[in-house]
């Protein structure tokens, strides 16, 4: 999996209480080739969001994202990431970075849209600063209350 596919899918995370999720990730280049990228690990602790690979060869690290509630889903934008891969550390400087989480036991909308969130899950949409897309969701195998 390429390295800033990770990164994105690990922004989601301003929230402090444990939680982990597995996912998908789609990374749409600038030239329009398109990845997808499936069994993504995410684990969320302390305010620091870590993904991990499907074959466990990248890891990403995510910190200082601003969330808050909106309603019934946490929204978190912003925040620095780096990903570790053959034991080498990176930065990916982005442009627009946003994350949903839903908590509940119900399928909660989007603020001002049509989409909805499933339980339990997250959904997410960054662009990086050199033009690339990268969008992706996953359900949360785990979580603590917030």
């Amino acid at each position: 999996m390429k390295p800033v596919g990770l990164i994105v899918v690990a922004f989601v995370l301003g929230l402090s209480a444990p939680a982990s999720a597995t996912g998908n990730v789609r990374i749409q280049q600038r030239d329009g080739s398109v990845q997808t990228y499936t069994g993504v690990t995410l684990k969320v602790a302390n305010k620091t969001l870590t993904l991990i690979s499907a074959d466990k060869v990248s890891t990403v690290v995510i910190s200082g994202a601003d969330c808050a509630h909106d309603g019934a889903i946490v929204r978190c934008a912003g925040g620095r990431f780096s990903f570790l891969r053959d034991g080498e550390r990176h930065t990916v400087a982005f442009k627009t970075a946003t994350f949903y989480f839903n908590l509940t036991d119900q399928d909660q909308l989007l603020p001002l849209s049509t989409t909805k969130i499933a339980p339990h899950s997250v959904i997410f949409a960054v662009q990086t600063a050199k033009g690339t897309y990268i969008t992706g969701n996953g359900k949360l195998d785990q979580e603590s209350a917030q």
